[in-house]
């Protein structure tokens, strides 16, 4: 730890600071001592018997390593390395064997520095840009010197193994024909060399293109694939998409535009393939397991190998496979309850006289799904460009019962699921939304029970990802018809006030919300919540003109829950773009609020009243004759304006003045003269 102040002495920091050999190196000082005089003798001898007891200078020595400094301090102080100019003054001049070491030093640092900057290069086209060029892959081939990864990196990054295997993918990828002609020997060398190696699986940089190699040698061979054309290209990448690494979903990912141009087939013939191989073990690590895991893996492998043959006969023209069947886990509970009503899941299947369990069946037996894998795979398909893979619904179709098992679905609303798969519900309910809306009446029927008969907690995770997802179908295509998109929000809105933590908020005054209630309810409001930050709407004014249609919806959230969390929301949402036209949402809000209490929490400190007068002072532009009289809703507004102003909300007071002065001037009638 640093002192705060400067002890006390009879010398100071400041007087160290202002004596004049601070504003000096010693090495400037050394010319002073040049003369043959008895202080610069004593000084070249002392200094010349230190230099004797050095060791010689290493060839990459500088002046910051003592046994180069020492020697050229010595030379400094030689007379006859300094040559008299033509004005008198000395220059120095380095002895030879000196200014060929400052000479190999500046053709190194020189090197050094090219090095730097065509590595630097190579890094940075590897997810493509401005130096994915065939330029750069030509450099990048030439720096290579035709070497191969091997085991002499010294780096946790295994900086130099991750420059060759990138190399062969800029060549596969973005070099000339001529250079892929010369060089593909060497490129598919470098690819059997990086797919030797696994990846980390689930963390760490397998999610990363850069520092995966694998995934860089997969991605590589994509790239030869998509310009050569070989079928053995083809089938080897279907059969990498089961590793058990998964390193083949960030190459996919990289390339699926690519894939989709050439062959669509092929990005789903990889993906089916690659949920084969999502099983894995709960190992108990007792004596046998160790013969059970060998057992499931040789199982598994043998599983993936027949699935990969099914998609290559496909893909030769053969029978499509269908998606793989996963394992009927159960969820891992964090509470007991009794079962309720189930959708897809039969009560049959559990006894009705008990409750389930508190966690997963623990037997060696039990399989599980690796649902952060899967969502990987699930994300490419919401990244890939609009309509360009038909299928996706058929995710949906065949995971829908797997999805909904492991949420709870079939438990009583008060179960609490345990490591829920929370990747895999973000980008297939996003998927689901998609059926929601664009299925007939008897299939909405039918599939909105996988979200609202849920149990709470999962119902609250879940329907945030479905309203979200919808909401970004119907507001950003402004021909979408608003009947669907309204009847899901209704029916999530139901389902949000049976809520325990909706209905069981009885302080109106507290500005407090959970993490659960809070995203949920923000959203069926059109926010999205931030716990640690202001909790912003996520319409933008441009779609905005399309809320109309769910205001009637989202009313009976008005009056309930959370006040002042549902209040802020409203007018997040209200403020987006004011429209006059909503006078009567707002004012029907306001009552609501004030109904449930009159606290300075709502009105003053979560500054919803100040957000109200700017909702009215935006609208007043819109429409002035909101001051007027004459205006059907006069006796409301300024009910409305009274209480906000009995509650201290100055902005209402300055809006009552002004009401007040445009009655007066309607009071006032001009007089007008009679013809002449």
């Amino acid at each position: 730890m640093g002192l705060r102040e400067e002890p006390k002495g009879p010398v100071r920091m400041a007087d160290l600071k202002a004596r004049p050999s601070r504003g000096y190196s010693l090495i400037d000082t050394l010319p002073n001592y040049l003369v043959d005089e008895p202080v610069g003798n004593s000084l070249r001898k002392a200094l010349a018997a230190a230099v004797e007891t050095l060791e010689p200078y290493a060839e990459y020595a500088t002046l910051a390593n003592a046994e180069f400094a020492g020697r050229y301090a010595l030379n400094f102080l030689s007379r006859e390395n300094w040559l008299e100019q033509e004005n008198g003054n000395l220059r120095y001049q380095s002895p030879p064997d000196e200014a060929a070491h400052f000479a190999a030093l500046q053709s190194k640092g020189k090197l050094s520095a090219d090095r730097g900057n065509m590595e630097a290069r190579i890094s940075m086209a590897v997810e493509g840009g401005t130096y994915a060029t065939a330029d750069t892959a030509r450099d990048a081939v030439a720096y290579a010197e035709g070497s191969i990864p091997d085991d002499s990196d010294t780096d946790v990054l295994k900086s130099r193994a991750t420059r060759l295997i990138t190399t062969a993918l800029l060549v596969a990828r973005d070099g000339d024909d001529a250079l892929l002609a010369v060089n593909e020997a060497w490129v598919r060398e470098v690819i059997r060399i990086a797919l030797e190696e696994k990846s980390e699986r689930g963390g760490g940089s397998s999610d990363m293109l850069r520092y995966n190699r694998p995934a860089i040698a997969i991605l590589a061979l994509i790239y030869l694939w998509a310009r050569l054309r070989k079928t053995a290209d083809r089938d080897e990448l279907v059969a990498l998409a089961t590793r058990q690494d998964w390193a083949a979903v960030p190459a996919v990912s990289a390339a699926v535009p690519r894939i989709l141009e050439i062959e669509p087939r092929l990005f789903k013939a990889m993906m089916r393939a690659g949920f084969s191989g999502m099983m894995w073990r709960w190992r108990n690590y007792e004596p046998g397991d160790e013969a059970l895991q060998a057992a499931f893996e040789a199982e598994r492998a043998a599983l993936t190998k027949t699935a990969v043959t099914a998609e290559l006969a496909w893909l030769d023209g053969g029978a499509e496979p269908n998606w793989p069947a996963w394992p009927k886990e159960q969820p891992s509970l964090r509470r007991a309850s009794r079962i309720r009503v189930p959708g897809s899941v039969k009560s049959e299947e559990f006894d009705a006289d008990d409750p389930p369990e508190i966690s997963i069946d623990a037997s060696p037996e039990i399989l599980h799904i690796d649902h952060q894998a899967a969502a990987r795979w699930l994300a490419i398909i919401q990244s890939a460009p609009a309509g360009a893979i038909s299928w996706r619904q058929e995710i949906v179709s065949d995971y829908a019962d797997w999805t909904g098992r492991m949420n709870g679905l079939g438990y009583a609303a008060d179960v609490e699921i345990s490591h829920e798969p929370s990747d895999w519900n973000l980008h297939f309910y996003a998927l689901h939304a998609e059926r929601l809306l664009d299925g007939d009446d008897e299939a909405f029927a039918a599939d909105l029970p996988f979200v609202t008969d849920l149990p709470d907690g999962s119902f609250a995770n879940v329907a945030q990802t479905v309203q979200h997802a919808a909401d970004v179908l119907y507001f950003n295509d402004s021909t979408s018809a608003p009947e669907r998109p309204v009847a899901l929000r209704e029916k999530l809105v139901t389902r949000l006030t049976t809520l325990d933590r909706w209905r069981s908020d009885c302080d109106p005054d507290k500005a407090r919300i959970d993490m659960e209630s809070g995203g949920v309810i923000g959203k069926m409001l059109f926010n999205t919540y931030a716990p640690f930050t202001e909790t912003p709407s996520y319409l933008v004014p441009n779609v905005f003109d399309r809320i109309d249609p769910f205001l009637p919806i989202i009313h009976p959230m008005l009056a309930g829950g959370p006040t002042v969390f549902v209040a802020r929301c409203t007018m997040n949402m209200l403020l987006v773009a004011p429209r006059s036209r909503h006078l009567g949402f707002l004012l029907d809000a306001v009552e609501a609020w004030f109904d449930r209490t009159t606290s300075s929490e709502l009105w003053i400190a979560a500054g919803v009243g100040g957000r109200v007068m700017q909702w009215f002072e935006a609208c007043i532009v819109e429409d002035p004759g909101l001051l007027e009289p004459w205006h059907p809703a006069r006796p409301q507004i300024d009910q409305v304006l009274g209480r906000l102003v009995a509650v201290g909300v100055a902005e209402a007071h300055d809006l009552e003045r002004r009401v007040t002065a445009a009655a007066e001037a309607q009071a006032v009638a001009p007089v007008r003269r009679k013809p002449s």
